[in-house]
């Protein structure tokens, strides 16, 4: 990411990451799976508070995360490499994801909606721990309060697309099905693969320049 790099453009590159790491594409199916045996006022329900704590949690860890990088004072470029191998490594193991929203349902029927709403619909299929560090790094690189909003802005409107996805879950599934969210997948997939190379990139010549 480069210095000059406007907010616009910060969260033009953040978005796909986001999407990608802890978007509609792997929600939609784990969410369809999980409340198959719920009637439709209770899948809203679910959905809501899904997403409510969801946005919870990444605007805390947008703040909180800003807080320790400053305690810490790890520098822009270790940051931004480990960033890079983050990106690279969750786009070139996309079965790692696909695990987590069928670990979900495994034990769905011992919870109640309201509990399912938390975990693993918010933690851990929406609110990743990969997702959530691209997060902190990227406040790193814009510290300003602008900044920090930015990046809060881009993790709510992914979790108003999230609670979109939800409440068409099992109408999508039912009559679409997963060929287009595999496709999708596939593309924002690689162009993470990009981003995450240009991460380590520009990552290693920050952290390597005298």
């Amino acid at each position: 990411m480069e210095q000059g790099m406007s907010l616009l453009q910060m969260a033009g590159k953040l978005f796909p990451l986001m999407f990608n790491m802890m978007g509609p594409i792997g929600l939609i199916p784990a969410f369809a799976a999980l409340t198959a045996a719920m009637d439709e006022p209770t899948r809203r329900a679910v959905a809501r508070r899904a997403a409510l704590m969801g946005l919870i949690a990444l605007v805390v860890a947008v703040f909180l995360g800003a807080v320790m990088l400053d305690a810490w004072s790890i520098s822009k470029g270790s940051l931004m490499l480990a960033g890079g191998i983050i990106v690279l490594l969750t786009a070139l193991l996309p079965i790692a994801s696909v695990g987590v929203g069928q670990g979900g349902s495994a034990g769905a029927s011992s919870q109640s909606p309201m509990q399912l709403a938390v975990s693993p619909l918010a933690f851990p299929t929406m609110v990743t721990p990969k997702a959530v560090a691209v997060l902190i790094i990227f406040v790193a690189f814009f510290p300003t309060i602008e900044g920090k909003l930015t990046v809060a802005l881009v993790a709510a409107l992914m979790m108003l697309l999230n609670l979109v996805g939800m409440r068409y879950a099992q109408s999508f599934m039912e009559k679409v099905g997963m060929t287009p969210l595999l496709v999708l997948g596939a593309v924002f997939g690689v162009l993470q693969v990009a981003l995450g190379v240009e991460m380590m990139a520009d990552g290693w010549q920050a952290w390597s320049a005298p």
